[in-house]
This record gives C-alpha cells, sequence and structure tokens, in this order.
C-alpha cells in the first residue's frame, strides 16, 4: 500500500501542477493519479532498493567533477600529437544483477567522456566502447558501479 500511496501522491501533485488545483478539477485528477499508479504499479512493481539520500547526493555531487575531468583527459589525449589512440571494445562484467539497476548504472555511465556501455557479450559481460582500450576502463568502472549501487541501496 505504501508505494501505491507514494505513486499516487506523485501522480496527484504532477496534476496539480500540470493543470491547477480548482476544486472542480481534483476529482478527475485523483481518478487519473489512482489510474496512473495502477499502471505504473503493474508496468513497474515496487524494487527492494532503497536509496540512500547521502550516498546519492554524493554521487550526483562528484557527476559534474567528474564529467569535467574526463572530459578533459578525453580532449588531452585526443590532440596530443604523440599519442596514438587506440580505440576498442573492453569486455567488464557488472556486478549489479541485469534488470533495473543494471540498466540505471549503465544510462549513467554512458553520460561520462571516454566509455560507453555498447551492448552485451558472452556472459554476463558488457561491451564497453573505450576512447583508448589501453587505458583502464574496467577497473574504473567496477568502483563507479559500486559507488552508484551504494547510492541506490543495492550494494554489491
Amino acid at each position: 500500500l505504501r508505494p501505491a500511496a507514494a505513486r499516487g501522491a506523485a501522480f496527484l501533485a504532477l496534476w496539480v501542477v500540470l493543470a491547477g488545483a480548482a476544486p472542480q478539477d481534483l476529482p478527475v485528477g485523483v481518478l487519473a493519479a489512482g489510474l496512473a499508479s495502477w499502471a505504473s504499479l503493474r508496468l513497474m512493481p515496487p524494487s527492494a532498493f532503497r536509496p540512500r539520500p547521502a550516498a546519492l547526493l554524493l554521487l550526483l555531487l562528484r557527476f559534474p567533477w567528474q564529467a569535467l575531468r574526463a572530459g578533459i583527459d578525453v580532449a588531452l589525449l585526443a590532440l596530443d600529437p604523440r599519442r596514438r589512440l587506440q580505440p576498442g571494445t573492453v569486455a567488464w562484467t557488472p556486478r549489479l544483477d541485469a534488470g533495473c539497476a543494471r540498466d540505471a548504472f549503465l544510462a549513467y555511465a554512458s553520460l561520462l567522456p571516454g566509455t560507453l556501455p555498447a551492448g552485451h557479450m558472452d556472459g554476463d559481460a558488457v561491451a564497453i566502447h573505450a576512447l583508448d582500450r589501453t587505458t583502464p576502463v574496467a577497473e574504473p568502472m567496477t568502483k563507479e558501479e559500486a559507488r552508484f549501487a551504494r547510492a541506490i541501496g543495492a550494494d554489491v
């Protein structure tokens, strides 16, 4: 009942933001929020994950700095005439189980410059397209996955 109530409240809040809080419109908004909650619970049942607000905040605050640093590293690699980049695919085995949590992490990781999750490989491995496959790829991905998992409450 708790996830349904939380989703219903969120959908009703969205209704009020979009349509306003006119009393004559609220019954339709409550009905729409109820139907949206029912559909969302059928399509995406509640998970066992409990996000950790402090870890999530640290992850979100760390992201811009990490993206900037990685972007600078990529630019320096690409513009250094003495360095020959060796782009390629690296196999990386995630620790998160297949599903929403892993997919969310791969989407998050795709926003970071220099590496791009590019599909699944044999077994449980994920293909990571790296700008330079001679640089470490798997270890930083594993560390970032652990931070992400801790933030969403899915410690691996």
